[in-house]
């Protein structure tokens, strides 16, 4: 899953929405700065600080149960039995740098704390109080990206006990990137026909900043004792312009193409995004088939948005007798400020105890251990709006507004909002696991059962008591039981049965009664969310051909049953005209994937060849609402996929590695399906985001011994994601029916574009120093 800027920052498994599966560094889950969800972020970590990605799509009773989809575990460098060293340095840019100006601000117009935080809760804020300078931008030439980075690693003393690995990078890249958003109206017309209430064009001007720190040192007591600690910082700050023309399309303002009112908003602001990960790791072997490892951790992760500033104005056009277009000049619309902070913060412990005795000549692993993590995630919010005097004040430049042309609509700021809000999450986690091998090593048993209970307090409700009927309290306990069989046919050719039960939590964020308006609608929470439960079953085929261990077959079918889904809906909540996006189990029914997937790696001297492909057939039986023929709401039900999931997801690589001429090239394309990106609460106006191909290339040649040169380039076919209502959009294509003519429209699609992002492409050119 991509960002506004096709950065990929969120894993899909088995085409499954981020929410099913989670992310861990070495096996230990790190704090997320998402403000919204649990996941982790993939974009802030640089690929430097990497030895290799691992996906688990099986969880074993030792593992944490909260994955429907599955794992991704970063597995980072760590040190190696000799001296190592590794540094990079690369330049390049976003193509669409290159045929217009990047917007930017001077980041230190920024003002760090709100009024209140400065002054106290009860402080009156003045309108000197806000400046607005950071909405004074300028356009530039972007300069270009770099990227460094710096790796070493070596073993120390005598023995060699000692192991460190240091390893760091730091990037800088200018992107901009284009939006296309139809905003839908509140209810559709008669017989379910979509309606439109605006339209956004959007445009990105983005200067992401990442640095990464990395530390492993271990150290070897004796061949019975060892020591590891592990040190990770991350840092993603992202500088924003937003600059979105708003265009209404419906109602008394809507008089025909080119007319109507224009509302401009310039959004500017700064996220910066922090984790911290430190952990301290110990195996003992205590007896002759004992081993006792332990665990212990401690994560921050932190999003910071300080002094979000959008700035307003608005035009009107008309036409004259003429016909020709007249415009009443730029005015002023408003400012509005926020602050918000959010801290994900807790405390890990793993305690595993293996036993591995050998009974009737079989050695039987007995593995037992358990985990808990003590979690607290607060969230301050605060938000300012200046409004000026006179609703016709003409615009020029922000340098031109005075202080004495506005006024504050709330010198208080917003104190009691439900976007400040504590939650203190416990969950505790024991397990029994056996593994034993039968009928001469050829059958292996891997079994067991997991039981995690969770304990999540919402202080927005325990502390306020906002609703009498939600206690703020989530309490829960599962059994997670499962079954691994894995039987050789040959020396290498397996077949794998599992099954196993698994569990996927709600955010945070998601269970309090929040409500702010996002990207493009205004979100609430529900406290009445409940956490998803699915039976999983897998069945696999295994060849790996006799090739350096790199050649692979791997073909299977997989079953998942899933109890109260969580999903996002584009919700009226009964109010005439009002609209929401809000989270909810599936209303009237459960969740049923079920699919094949194949992988397959082969070589063929210097060329290669490397794929994967994943089928899922994913239905819900949901309640919804149909508008008739009279235009009044009718109950009905709609079978559909599950949200976010792509039925058809694939990756191919095809590659040229001649170790002779020190010469790698690679072509790598991504596939993702058609899946449904939003819900809508009426029968077949569901939006669908259109299957996507990614095409992206690189190469690598050696200059001299250990020397290397490099090229990259992505997104090479400079994809567009695009969402769409799957009804027929031939009455919108119609120009001379201004009433529901809509630009941007294709009519050969015969279908709605709601919305659509251009990013660009990406280049990358640069040296790679590697003494190994």
């Amino acid at each position: 899953e991509r960002n506004a800027n096709g950065d990929a920052r969120y894993a899909a498994i088995r085409g499954m929405d981020k929410r099913y599966n989670y992310t861990t560094v070495d096996g230990v889950k790190v704090a997320s700065p998402d403000d919204k969800g649990r996941y982790v972020p993939l974009d802030v970590f640089p690929a430097e600080i990497l030895d290799r990605v691992e996906v688990i799509k099986s969880l074993t009773p030792s593992m944490e149960g909260d994955a429907i989809g599955g794992v991704t575990n970063l597995v980072m460098k760590k040190a190696p039995d000799h001296m190592v060293i590794s540094a990079t340095a690369a330049t390049g840019i976003n193509d669409n740098n290159l045929s217009s100006k990047f917007v930017r601000f001077d980041q230190n117009a920024i003002v760090n704390n709100d009024p209140a935080k400065l002054n106290g809760s009860a402080y009156q804020a003045k309108v000197t109080d806000l400046p607005f300078g950071s909405s004074n931008v300028h356009s530039m030439q972007a300069p270009p990206n770099g990227l460094f980075s710096l790796s070493l690693g070596n073993r120390f003393l005598k023995r060699k006990q000692l192991g460190i690995m240091l390893a760091g990078s730091y990037q800088n890249a200018y992107k901009q990137a284009d939006n296309i958003f139809f905003k839908p109206a509140s209810q559709p017309a008669a017989n379910n026909t979509p309606e439109f209430d605006d339209l956004e064009l959007r445009k990105y001007n983005r200067q992401e900043t990442r640095s990464a720190l990395h530390t492993n040192i271990d150290y070897k007591f004796n061949d019975k004792n060892t020591i590891d600690l592990y040190a990770l910082y991350l840092n993603l700050k992202v500088l924003e312009d937003r600059y979105v023309t708003d265009t209404t399309i419906s109602g008394v303002n809507r008089l025909g193409p080119g007319e109507g009112k224009v509302s401009y908003k310039d959004r500017t602001g700064l996220r910066d995004d922090q984790i911290a990960h430190i952990k301290l790791k110990g195996t003992h072997v205590l007896a002759d088939k004992l081993v006792l490892d332990w665990t212990g951790a401690f994560n921050k992760a932190t999003a910071n948005v300080p002094d979000l500033t959008s700035l307003s104005t608005g035009n009107n056009f008309t036409k004259d007798s003429s016909g020709n277009i007249k415009q009443s000049g730029l005015y002023l619309g408003g400012i509005g400020k926020s602050w918000e902070k959010t801290t994900d913060q807790d405390v890990q412990g793993f305690l595993n105890l293996t036993y591995t005795p050998t009974i009737l000549d079989k050695d039987i692993e007995f593995k037992v251990g358990g985990m808990y993590r003590s979690k607290d995630r607060m969230n301050y919010y605060n938000d300012y709006s200046l409004q000026p005097y006179n609703q016709t004040q003409p615009f020029t430049s922000i340098s031109n507004v005075a202080y004495s042309q506005l006024y504050l609509t709330n010198n208080l700021g917003d104190p009691g909002n439900s976007l400040t809000y504590k939650v203190h999450e416990n969950i505790y986690g024991y397990y029994a696991q056996f593994k034993v091998h039968f009928f001469d090593d050829k059958l292996e048993a891997l079994g067991g059962v997991r039981i995690e209970h969770t304990h999540m307090e919402d202080s927005l409700y325990k502390d306020n008591k906002l609703n009498d009927d939600v206690a703020g309290v989530y309490d829960y306990t599962d059994v997670l039981p499962s079954l691994h069989l894995k039987y050789k046919l040959h020396e290498n050719e397996n077949i794998r049965l599992s099954y196993y039960e698994s569990i996927c939590r709600p955010g945070f964020f998601e269970l309090v009664n929040y409500s702010f308006t996002g990207e493009n609608f205004t979100e609430i929470g529900n406290p009445y969310l409940n956490h998803s439960v699915a039976q999983n079953f897998d069945l696999r085929y295994e060849l790996f051909p006799k090739h350096k261990g790199k050649e692979q077959l791997l073909a299977g079918v997989f079953y998942k049953n899933i109890d109260n889904p969580i999903e996002y809906l584009l919700t009226r909540l009964n109010k005439p005209s009002a609209q929401y996006l809000q989270p909810e189990n599936v209303p009237g029914g459960n969740a049923l994937n079920y699919g094949a997937e194949v992988a397959y790696t082969k070589y063929f001297h210097y060329f290669g060849i490397t794929g994967n492909y994943t089928y899922t057939h994913s239905e819900i039986k949901a309640d919804k609402v149909n508008i008739n023929a009279a235009g009044l709401p009718v109950a009905g039900t709609e079978t559909r996929p599950l949200q976010g999931q792509a039925a058809h997801v694939g990756n191919l690589a095809v590659f040229y590695k001649n170790p002779v001429l020190g010469f790698d090239a690679q072509f790598s394309l991504q596939y993702t399906g058609r899946h449904i990106a939003l819900l809508s609460e009426y029968v077949g106006l569901d939006y669908y985001q259109r299957g996507t191909t990614y095409l992206d290339f690189s190469c690598e040649k050696r200059i001299v011994k250990h020397l290397a040169a490099y090229v990259k380039i992505h997104n090479l076919l400079n994809t567009p994601t695009i969402v769409e209502l799957s009804a027929s959009n031939t009455q919108y294509t119609n120009v001379n029916s201004p009433a529901f003519y809509l630009p941007y429209q294709n009519l050969s699609d015969g279908k709605i574009l709601v919305e659509k992002n251009n990013y660009g492409r990406n280049y990358l050119v640069g040296l790679r120093y590697k003494l190994d």
